[in-house]
């Protein structure tokens, strides 16, 4: 059996991606604003661009972004459809 590839486009999310050490007292919150859940040392974690919902873990602001901006992401694949990447990206 041979594996063929797609010829569908598949659209990826790019996130700016970048390191800035915090302290739950800098950010004024101890639980991710998605899934309620204690930050842990060396969480990875963002806020919604779309809402004021507040810090969340990255993995929880995927999933919230994807079912509760799905008209706003859908504007920005439009939007930035036709931008290159830079070379750092």
């Amino acid at each position: 059996m041979t594996c063929q590839k797609s010829l569908l486009m598949v659209i990826v999310l790019w996130r700016e991606s970048w390191l800035k050490p915090l302290s739950t007292y800098d950010i004024e919150t101890d639980t991710c604003k998605f899934c309620t859940r204690i930050l842990r040392d060396q969480d990875f974690v963002t806020s919604c661009e779309f809402c004021d919902i507040g810090i969340m873990h990255d993995n929880c602001a995927n999933e919230h972004v994807l079912n509760k901006h799905k008209v706003e992401v859908k504007k920005k694949i439009e939007l930035h459809r036709d931008k290159r990447l830079h070379d750092f990206q």
